[in-house]
Parts: structure tokens; C-alpha cells; sequence
């Protein structure tokens, strides 16, 4: 039973962000519990898609992972990284949509990421001061593959990501990100360069990432750790700064096309691949995207 407290902090969220947002929330929301993925006449992709998602996110990871298998026509091997809050229920609903799904729990991935992070102490620290850190450190660790993707759960699909299957298809040895809508660095191109090396690429966000597993590794984020002040900005920050310094080092790749949407605008361009609703407009997560694809995934609410 919610708590007073409890009960006010969403009376006055959904006030704020409005009928339509919350209508979805409550509503279309939780039907993809009902979603299946189809077989798509046995296409599939070996290259494996990891997210990491826990107890607020996993219904928004389940849209965005039926988005992705609608758009590409195709099974994904999909790997979600538990980030220590993720309840059983959420594990077995995401395993009945997506049956060859894999769930790494906390708890295993930290036994196996102590043992592989130990010759590099402040990548562990930021590991466990923030569950992003497994996002930078355990995917690329844990991945079975030479090449992967990332999705973040609040991402959705709108229509087929023709440059995600041209990077997974022709075997491309490249980095590719989504484009930020401003720097969000934690380091500045110049101490990048002088500190490091490394001239940093602009306005990388990693909510969706096409990486080599070469790209992202632990010894050169240690340095990037040590020798610049990256821990002294926004702490939600660090992993897609320490992201944007691999790839950069790393040098081949670079943004996607603009289609691929973050944007602080309350509607998506009518020519949007994919957008990913980052927190000042995750409302428009629900107020705008569910009731687009609502009708392409789950049909039968509709009829």
C-alpha cells in the first residue's frame, strides 16, 4: 500500500505532466506484458544488443526492444544487465516476450567484473558508486562478439534503422552514437587533447551505441579515470564521457544521422527513425511515442 507521501509525489507528477502522459503511463504501458516477439521466417542477428535496466525501467525496455524487433524484421540476441533492482516478475516478463533473451544478475556480473576490473581500481570505484558504470565496463567485458549494440530503455523505433542493419551487415569495425542535443562532456576537447591524446568527438550520447568490443578498454579508461577530472562533473555523466574519449581514441566511426532524435522538443521530426527520450522529456515517452506504435505491436488492443 502506497505511503501519504507516496500518493502526493504522484498526484503532483501526473498534474504537472499531464492527462495524456499519465493516461499512457497507467494504461498502454504495462500492455506489453502481452507482447510475443514473432519469429520473422528465422531472420536473425548474431550480433548480441545489450541494455541495462532495473525496477523503473524494464516496461519501458520492453516497448523499446518490440519497437527494434518490429522495425529490423528480425530476432536480436539480447542481453540485459540487471542494475541491482530489476524483481524477478521484470526478468520473466522480458524472457516470455523475447524467449532467447539473457539476464546477468547484479550480483553475478559483480563476482565476474571484480575479477576482471582488479588490475584497475577506479574503474571498480565508479563502478560501484553508479549503476551506469556497468553500462561502460560489464557490456563490453561480457559481450560474446567482436561488435555490439547498446539501447537504453527509454529509446523507441519508428521506422526501419537502415543505418544500424548497414553497420551490423557490412561488418563495419566502427563506433557510432546517437547525437547529443548539446556537450554534455565532462571533459573539454582541450584536456582531452592535452591530458590524454585524444581529440574528443562532440555531442556523443550513448543511449544508443554501435561499438567494437575493441573500443571501450578498461586500461585506457583507468587512465582517463586518473589523469583528467572527468569524477568531478555530473556523476551521470561519466560513463557516456568515458564512451565518447574510447571511441574518439579509438578513431573510426562517428554520429549517426540526425534521425536517430534526441531532442528536447515536445514532438519527434516527422522523418524520425528513433528517438531517445532523455529525462526532461520522458514524458514524451509515453504522451507521444506509445500511442504511435501501439497499434504496430500490440494490434489486438487496438481492434
Amino acid at each position: 500500500m502506497p505511503t501519504p507521501g507516496r500518493l502526493l509525489y504522484l498526484l503532483c507528477r501526473d498534474l504537472k505532466r499531464g492527462l495524456r502522459a499519465s493516461w499512457h503511463d497507467y494504461r498502454t504501458a504495462p500492455q506489453i506484458r502481452r507482447y510475443r516477439c514473432p519469429d520473422f521466417a528465422g531472420q536473425r542477428s548474431e550480433i548480441p544488443l545489450h541494455l541495462l535496466t532495473g525496477q523503473n525501467d524494464w516496461l519501458l525496455a520492453l516497448w523499446m526492444l518490440a519497437s527494434f524487433h518490429h522495425f529490423t524484421q528480425r530476432r536480436w540476441n539480447v542481453i540485459v544487465h540487471d542494475d541491482g533492482t530489476l524483481p524477478p516478475e521484470a526478468a520473466t516478463a522480458l524472457r516470455e516476450a523475447f524467449p532467447e533473451l539473457r539476464v546477468i544478475p547484479r550480483a553475478e556480473a559483480d563476482v565476474r567484473m571484480q575479477r576482471l576490473l582488479a588490475p584497475f581500481p577506479r574503474c571498480w570505484n565508479y563502478r560501484q558508486s553508479h549503476p551506469l558504470g556497468l553500462k561502460i565496463f560489464d557490456m563490453a567485458a561480457l559481450t560474446r562478439s567482436e561488435r555490439f549494440i547498446i539501447l537504453d530503455s527509454d529509446v523507441l523505433f519508428f521506422a526501419r534503422p537502415d543505418a544500424i542493419l548497414d553497420w551490423v551487415e557490412t561488418n563495419r569495425n566502427e563506433s557510432r552514437f546517437i547525437e547529443d542535443v548539446a556537450e554534455a562532456s565532462n571533459v573539454t576537447a582541450e584536456q582531452a587533447q592535452t591530458q590524454l591524446g585524444v581529440t574528443l568527438w562532440s555531442r556523443v550520447n550513448s543511449g544508443l551505441c554501435l561499438l567494437p568490443s575493441a573500443a571501450v578498454p578498461a586500461s585506457f579508461c583507468e587512465k582517463a579515470l586518473e589523469q583528467t577530472a572527468i569524477l568531478e562533473g555530473h556523476i551521470w555523466r561519466v560513463e557516456q564521457t568515458l564512451f565518447a574519449l574510447c571511441a574518439s581514441r579509438y578513431g573510426a566511426g562517428g554520429l549517426l544521422p540526425r534521425t536517430y532524435e534526441v531532442t528536447l522538443a515536445r514532438h519527434s521530426a516527422p522523418n524520425a527513425t528513433a528517438r531517445h527520450y532523455v529525462g526532461a522529456v520522458r514524458n514524451e515517452f509515453y504522451a507521444e511515442g506509445l500511442p504511435r506504435l501501439k497499434s504496430l505491436l500490440l494490434p489486438e488492443a487496438v481492434a
